[in-house]
């Protein structure tokens, strides 16, 4: 068809150059791969179209000022072969500045064994002496018989909960593979909590723990603070009740007061920092009309499929490039596929684990990672910025964790950069669910004004609760002073750096390998020497009576509420731990290579699957 309509139209416009007949039938030809291109990457139709477009333009133009089809082919196959260039080009840069794992990892994922240490070998897998394997093993029994003893009704409700609900099975279980099939049959960390007074918590069998979680990041006030945000914001929601899509008054002074906070002109309020993200993806795409967002390897912004591009999410997006932290080759990224580019996403909270998964028990185990501040990273925010600028691409910096932690006006404010999207969640509603957007008018419009049905669709049932309004009013509140002088954080820090300080200087006085590193008020545990059971000090430290995160001594948070006296019982919690650990054995220097161990272990689990793998089952 295609073949006919060009030589009608050149028989029209000149007399064909008779030339020897081929085989080939280049019209013919290029429509087929044309359509080929479309049946097999229905995501290149449209490059495919524009180019059989081209090419009936380019031939049609050649018959017309007498060339022959051939000519035209030429011209075809050369802006072809430049844009075919242009492409390699991008995906080569592309390619050279992915992070590692989002590169790899859906390859790679189904060849990841999940396997476990027998008991026989749990206690020596370290090259221990039969003497020390006994010393660890009676440790262990010791400490299940404890916590018999002292945590009775809280083991009953995680057993209990556990055949209920996955999540808690997901998050309960802090130790890690290969150690965890044996150490879930000993012990059991769940915490039913009855109460908090300060930092402290008391579980259901009454007793008291330091807590050092942060309640997965919210708690930067103190819970006493977030008791009376949450009396005060029902105080003034009571009368109201439940009312929804009519907004409560109060919602507008929330409004100026974000504002200020953020330094843009629009607020869209959410449930979640989850959907405060989403929210944000969606408009930088819908007002830039781009299809790609970047982020960074290693950052975190909420569960959803749409963001997360390697480990825990069992799709791999497509519209999203996962780059590099801190490298100019994402930045050149970002100028070359600026016209594909709608956002590039931050959580600043990489500075403090760049281009790594979140520290945990199981990566910082081997002493293999070290975490804390990086140098430069202020810097690299300020290049980014101005890349994005100069390309045409958002900026959205995710302050869902890093918001009113760091700073009263979050990582904005800490590294003195402007964004043009940001996101809150977490403290930022007083103590109750909340996600919140902030954005400059245009990229937060909703509507096309040239086109009817084309709209972004960001709505929610319960944004904009009057209960959640009003605890966001007693937090801000309480967060405007600080705005001017922010004299608690200042004296929070200064704290923070010397706690930190103290304890690495006793720990080292004391010969426990055990090193701290903080950023800011985040802070975690790292190892001075390779061992393999450090994952047994989230035990110790529970036994202590200090309450850590679902990840265990990976990543810690302290609050403003913090005392003197709060450090000070902290540190003494801590040595009683790290002097358990030795006792029991479990710092007892490897007797064998502890990477080669690990590695030796997982390549022989691998071996044993391959079969199931070839024969399907």
């Amino acid at each position: 068809m295609l073949s006919a309509m060009l030589s009608t139209l050149a028989a029209k416009t000149k007399k064909v150059v008779a030339e020897p007949e081929s085989p080939l039938d280049y019209e013919t030809l290029l429509g087929v791969i044309v359509l080929s291109v479309c049946v097999m990457r229905p995501s290149l139709a449209g490059e495919a179209l524009k180019f059989l477009a081209f090419g009936w333009a380019v031939v049609t133009a050649a018959a017309r000022l007498g060339y022959t089809e051939s000519d035209g082919l030429v011209v075809i196959a050369t802006a072809f072969g430049l844009r075919a260039a242009e492409m390699l080009l991008k995906k080569g840069l592309t390619v050279l500045a992915t992070f590692p794992l989002a590169l790899t990892f859906k390859y790679v994922s189904p060849f990841l064994p999940r396997f476990s240490i027998p008991e026989s070998k749990f206690f020596d897998c370290d090259g221990a002496t039969p003497a020390v394997a006994k010393q660890r093993k009676d440790a262990l029994v010791a400490l299940q018989a404890a916590w018999k003893k002292k945590y009775p009704k809280c083991l009953q409700f995680g057993q209990d909960l556990k055949q209920l609900i996955s999540d808690v099975r997901f998050t309960s279980g802090r130790c890690f593979p290969p150690f965890n099939a044996v150490v879930n049959d000993y012990l059991d960390p769940s915490v039913a909590l009855e109460k908090t007074n300060g930092p402290t918590i008391i579980d259901i069998d009454d007793n008291a723990a330091l807590d050092i979680s942060g309640s997965y990041g919210v708690n930067v006030c103190g819970y006493e603070a977030y008791k009376k945000f949450i009396d005060a914001g029902w105080a003034k929601a009571r009368s109201k009740g439940l009312f929804l899509g009519s907004l409560d008054p109060i919602t507008l002074e929330n409004i100026k007061m974000l504002k200020t906070v953020s330094g843009l002109d629009e607020i869209s309020f959410h449930m979640s920092g989850t959907e405060a993200v989403m929210a944000a993806v969606r408009v930088a795409r819908f007002n830039q009309k781009k299809p790609l967002v970047v982020t960074f390897g290693g950052a975190y912004h909420g569960w959803w499929d749409g963001m997360q591009p390697y480990v825990g999410n069992d799709r791999t997006p497509k519209d999203v490039l996962c780059l590099k932290d801190m490298n100019a080759l994402s930045l050149a990224v970002i100028r070359a596929r600026s016209s594909e580019i709608a956002a590039v996403l931050v959580n600043p909270l990489q500075c403090f684990h760049l281009n790594s998964s979140p520290p945990s028990d199981p990566v910082l185990s081997t002493n293999n990672r070290k975490v804390g501040p990086t140098p430069g990273y202020k810097e690299w925010l300020h290049k980014l910025r101005a890349t994005c600028t100069a390309a045409g691409v958002l900026l959205i910096f995710d302050e869902v964790y890093t918001g009113f932690r760091l700073h009263p006006r979050g990582a904005q404010g800490a590294y003195e950069v402007q964004a043009d999207l940001v996101t809150y969640g977490k403290t930022l509603g007083g103590g109750l669910p909340v996600g919140v957007l902030c954005g400059n008018r245009q990229w937060m419009t909703r509507t096309d004004p040239g086109k009817a049905a084309r709209v972004a669709y960001v709505i929610g049932t319960f944004a904009g609760h009057p209960a959640v309004m009003g605890s966001m009013n007693a937090f801000l509140q309480w967060l405007a002073p600080q705005l001017e002088n922010p004299t608690e954080y200042v004296a929070m820090h200064e704290n923070i750096d010397k706690f930190i300080a103290k304890a690495n200087a006793t720990f080292k006085k004391e010969g426990f390998p055990l090193e701290l590193s903080n950023w800011f008020s985040v802070w975690s545990m790292m190892y001075t020497q390779p061992g393999r059971y450090h994952w047994m000090l989230q035990y110790y430290m529970r036994d202590a009576g200090v309450n850590l995160s679902w990840v265990g001594t990976g990543r810690l948070l302290f609050s403003l509420d913090w005392t003197q006296a709060h450090y000070d019982d902290l540190l003494t919690r801590m040595l009683a731990a790290c002097k358990s650990m030795k006792e029991g054995g479990w710092w007892e220097k490897p007797r064998v290579n502890v990477k080669r161990a690990v590695g030796i272990e997982f390549v022989t689990a691998i071996v044993k699957m391959l079969p199931k793998m070839i024969l399907g089952l």
